[in-house]
């Protein structure tokens, strides 16, 4: 299923010849209907010879609806640009022609219609007129075509001509990442809210979870070109019945987007294209055309390629967006532009250089890009962003990129910074990861996924050391001695003499503090091990029998026991100690 979308001066036949196609009236209105002049979208659909099915988004011609026509032309990649032959190019010829050529429309016919109410020279000099004019725009070179739609001639030339620009047009991409932008609103009889658009980026099903313009919505219902369907797929026209939300909260300009997969955002770093014999001010209030919207902005011109806009509105952009700029003051389409960075650099001064960079690379300038929500910033598929920025050279850090080169340098300075405080502090077992991170103005969980990936530097207890340091204080003769000391009597061990290194002794869990008795780990482990032997032997311990298992005095026994217990070798039960999970007596 495709959409095709027409374009064109008014009163040029746009909506008599969709009407011939399909044989659908697109103008909806009866005031449209009385007048012969389309003020709003139309929708229409038909089969075309090749089987393909096409939809037809109907634009009004004259220029005070020209806000209509960008709502129904923001979305598509193919359109049907009509001039009519009898009254050759016009103005607004000119402006649908380079609004398509702003947004990227590639693909597509020119049809010089009313064939019939001219001699062939004056057609003719038509279609040469067209060809003139196209020249140099993303329609230079398609099929222009001729037709009379009320006599019915030519018509089967525009349908061909049709399914041929469909055929090389390529199919819509598909990047997981569906986005609707709503052209209609209204409430059906017994269902509720319904909004249409051209789906594009994802598919879309029944019961789908999604947001409308920041309303959580549940998707109860699906048409697809006018018939009812469970899915709805990239590049076709969609109708979706909308839980969770009343019509009134909705209007045309607002996005159906997936949680989670595009960035609410209120200013971005554009690509300009200035319209030929237009002047674009320097700074200033436009109006940007958005998917099917339009935007007041705050307009900042960085250079004679780029650009800053600043919306009144968050919108989910992402790059590769493509926008129209207009001056409400004359009039006039002004300017095209593409979306580059959705999160630009706070200072405008420093943005260029960013912008001059390939997508990957501009988003490696960021720093620690997290992988998810990597798509919402690229604007593609998650897999083709990833690739991205693996090909301008970032790496993967945990769950983060990173340019290499930073990350080279940063491993570099972690090597150095261990050796230095190994040099400083050589009784120390490592430095704390804590200071490591400071040292390297990282945050740290960026310290933690970075030092993962240096060779020769491992972590233990949050301290990173290199792998052939063997320092700390229990290799000290001063460690050494209290080791001694309280290993000579384990389970009646003297009160430490230097407190200091006690605790230190503690921190490399060499020795254990217990309420201010200190005890070696080999100890505690002699301790349980007899511990858990009287208890399969008589099934129960009071302090006093344990003081005599463990041949040691209440003092030293009570923290012991107390040390069981939470460990769970041992539970209370009033005076006696009875098995604990942790045991290993429970399953005998």
């Amino acid at each position: 299923m495709r959409v095709v979308a027409t374009a064109g001066h008014v009163d040029h036949g746009k909506s008599t010849l969709v009407h011939a196609l399909t044989g659908t009236d697109p103008d909806r209105f009866p005031e449209e209907k009385a007048r012969g002049l389309t003020i709003d979208l139309g929708f229409a659909f038909c089969t075309l010879p090749s089987g393909t099915d096409v939809g037809f988004v109907d634009v009004p011609g004259h220029t005070r609806f020209i806000k209509n026509m960008l709502a129904g032309v923001g979305a598509v990649d193919v359109a049907m640009l009509v001039v009519a032959a009898n009254e050759g190019w016009k103005p607004q010829s000119e402006e649908h022609l380079r609004i398509l050529d702003l947004l990227g429309v590639r693909h597509g016919i020119v049809v010089v219609t009313k064939s019939t109410l001219v001699d062939d020279e004056t057609l003719e000099i038509a279609q040469l007129e067209v060809a003139d004019h196209v020249e140099g725009t993303t329609f230079d070179g398609l099929e222009i075509v001729t037709c009379d739609a009320r006599s019915g001639l030519g018509l089967d030339a525009v349908r061909a001509a049709i399914d041929t620009a469909l055929a090389a047009a390529p199919s819509a991409r598909d990047d997981q990442r569906a986005r609707l932008w709503i052209d209609r609103v209204f409430a059906a009889k017994g269902a509720g809210t319904v909004v249409t658009g051209t789906l594009t980026g994802g598919t879309i099903q029944t019961d789908d979870e999604l947001e409308a313009a920041g309303h959580r919505v549940r998707v109860r219902g699906i048409e697809s070109h006018g018939m009812p369907s469970g899915k709805g797929e990239p590049g076709a026209r969609v109708a979706l019945n909308l839980v969770g939300v009343d019509r009134h909260q909705l209007t045309r300009g607002d996005a159906v987007v997936r949680p989670g997969q595009w960035l609410d955002v209120g200013i971005v770093d554009v690509a300009l294209r200035t319209v030929p014999g237009t002047k674009l001010k320097s700074r200033g209030r436009l109006i940007a055309a958005v998917g099917s919207g339009e935007h007041a902005v705050w307009f900042r011109r960085l250079d004679d390629d780029y650009g800053r806009l600043r919306f009144d509105t968050q919108l989910p952009l992402a790059p590769g967006d493509r926008i129209v700029l207009r001056d409400s003051g004359a009039e006039a389409t002004v300017a095209g532009a593409e979306v580059l960075d959705v999160r630009p650099t706070r200072r405008a001064a420093d943005a260029t250089a960013r912008l001059r960079q390939p997508l990957g690379s501009r988003l490696l300038e960021a720093g620690w890009i997290p992988v998810a929500g990597l798509d919402a910033q690229a604007g593609l598929a998650p897999d083709a962003a990833a690739s991205a920025v693996l090909a301008a050279g970032g790496e993967s850090i945990g769950p983060w990129f990173v340019a290499g080169d930073v990350a080279a340098d940063l491993r570099a300075r972690v090597v150095t910074t261990v050796a230095d405080h190994h040099r400083d502090h050589p009784n120390d077992r490592g430095l704390a990861l804590v200071g490591l991170a400071r040292r390297l103005d990282l945050e740290l969980d960026h310290a933690e996924a970075l030092v993962a990936t240096v060779a020769g530097i491992v972590v233990e207890q949050g301290q990173a050391r290199a792998a052939n340091h063997t320092g700390g204080l229990a290799d000290t003769d001063a460690g050494r001695a209290m080791v001694d000391a309280l290993t000579a009597t384990p389970l009646s061990p003297p009160p430490p003499t230097d407190l200091a290194t006690a605790r230190a002794l503690v921190r490399e869990r060499v020795i254990v503090d217990l309420d201010g008795v200190y005890f070696t780990a080999v100890a505690l482990d002699q301790a349980r091990a007899l511990v858990i032997e009287a208890l399969a032997a008589s099934g129960s311990l009071t302090i006093a029998d344990a003081r005599d298992v463990l041949g040691s005095s209440r003092k030293y026994v009570v923290p012991i026991m107390g040390r069981m217990d939470a460990e769970g070798v041992t539970r209370r039960r009033g005076d006696q100690r009875i098995p604990g999970p942790r045991s290993g007596l429970l399953d005998a």
